[in-house]
């Protein structure tokens, strides 16, 4: 006889691995390779890198010179991107807004540039979501720009469904910002 319904399942908590390895992250057991950045240093885990992005697998894992380096200095990222990122990396989930510093559009911009830097697909698209939720007439323009520079195609779709909907674009297309865009990003309404 099999027994099966409601009352017989048996209960499964869901996936913890992010607090585990945020946890390895915050331990650094067993790190095996660190980033600085100005004058910080960040210890990591050459394998989970390279799990999460191919750009950090091919320099830490392959023929690149970064592959048997123990140190990487960094120059084009803020310590305070680079950390969220390495903490993204580890948990999958992006800090909350009060751990994003004192403008945390402004941080969600940064970390969507390293994002892109680092093919980190879904940390990208994480953070399109967030400026998606912020755009407004005021800004849309601005984040058009941005979206085309930083290949986002999904927050740049969107942008665009703005200024062709609901009258939007006759607001935005008089500010500056749109104005630049315009030059630099192609479309249709």
């Amino acid at each position: 006889m099999v027994a099966r319904g409601r009352g017989n399942s048996i209960p499964v908590p869901a996936s913890d691995n992010g607090k585990h390895f945020g946890a390895l992250l915050e331990s650094m057991d067993g790190a095996d390779v660190s980033f600085t950045i100005d004058d910080k240093t960040f210890h990591a885990h050459r394998a989970v890198l390279a799990a999460r992005s191919p750009v950090f697998k091919a320099e830490l894992l392959g023929s690149m010179a970064e592959a048997t380096m123990p140190n990487i200095t960094l120059h084009e990222i803020a310590p305070a991107t680079f950390r969220a990122m390495l903490r993204f990396m580890y948990t999958d989930a992006l800090p909350a807004d009060d751990e994003l510093g004192e403008s945390p559009t402004e941080m969600v911009r940064h970390l969507l540039a390293a994002a892109d830097r680092y093919a980190l697909d879904r940390l990208k698209l994480i953070c399109a979501q967030k400026l998606w939720e912020d755009v407004s007439v005021d800004t849309v323009a601005a984040t058009l720009s941005f979206a085309e520079m930083h290949s986002c195609p999904e927050l740049k779709n969107k942008c665009i469904w703005l200024l062709c909907n609901g009258g939007k674009f006759q607001e935005s297309r008089v500010d500056k910002g749109f104005r630049s865009v315009g030059a630099t990003v192609p479309f249709n309404c």
